[in-house]
């Protein structure tokens, strides 16, 4: 509990911190420079964002792959949990199969296979960052189960549970709080793997802002699209972390 509330002050005072040594070096000491931008021109680029570079378009675009795509995943994992726990299961074998080709194959080279397979396909960034929160959910619930300590088991097994309450109502609900815990992790991942992914493919999403930004030799507007990504990542983890701390409380040991 120390260590999140730690780490919470960091991000609450992180950002004004940054904000306030920003405005005083770059607003009134040091000239106009290729490193970071004046405060007020970001401020005036941020309103030209929405009008040249369709910034609200591709921010939607962005924020509907991430949070679409990763929530059809948790749910895929909630659905066949009782497989997933008994991964001697066909669905199983199949879930972990998906999860050892993202060791052997890393993620960022199957999002280049998928942008050369279908360059104007808008969907494969669904299928991309799928893929990444289905295997990143199934590796964690594979290390989860193996640090279950088996007098939990065995106690429900001794009084008379089954096979699927033990798999639903023992080892599930022992490792659902870390796994909630980990799509924080997940989420700033997923963010930074569909900027790149958008970057290079190009068509929508804040990565292709971020890559005409770069080629118009935008500072200022690349400064401020990078504000805002920062922005809306933190919002999301906050989310995040409001709902774990809500729905996903317990603890056992």
């Amino acid at each position: 509990m120390n260590n999140m509330f730690h780490s919470n002050r960091i991000y609450i005072y992180f950002l004004p911190g940054f904000l306030l040594v920003w405005i005083i070096l770059f607003e009134f000491i040091f000239p106009p420079n290729q490193f970071l931008p004046k405060p007020s021109i970001t401020l005036v680029s941020i309103i030209s964002l929405f009008r040249d570079y369709q910034f609200l378009i591709n921010m939607l675009s962005s924020i509907a792959a991430i949070y679409f795509s990763s929530i059809v995943a948790v749910l895929f994992i909630w659905i066949f949990r009782r497989y997933l726990i008994n991964n001697k299961s066909l669905i199983g074998y199949l879930a972990f199969f998906l999860e050892w080709i993202s060791w052997i194959i890393p993620e960022i080279l199957l999002g280049l296979f998928l942008i050369f397979w279908l360059p104007d396909s808008e969907l494969i960034k669904y299928i991309f960052i799928f893929f990444i929160s289905f295997t990143f959910l199934i590796n964690k619930v594979e290390k989860e189960l193996k640090s279950i300590n088996r007098e939990f088991i065995d106690a429900a097994a001794s009084l008379g549970a089954g096979k699927n309450f033990i798999f639903d109502k023992v080892c599930w609900k022992v490792i659902e709080p870390e796994l909630a815990s980990s799509l924080t992790t997940l989420h700033f991942y997923l963010w930074t793997m569909l900027i790149v992914f958008e970057f290079i493919k190009g068509g929508s999403g804040l990565g292709t802002v971020l890559r005409n930004a770069i080629l118009y030799k935008d500072l200022s507007g690349l400064f401020s699209s990078i504000l805002i990504i920062c922005l809306i990542m933190f919002i999301g983890a906050y989310i995040i972390k409001y709902f774990k701390n809500k729905f996903f409380f317990w603890s056992i040991s």
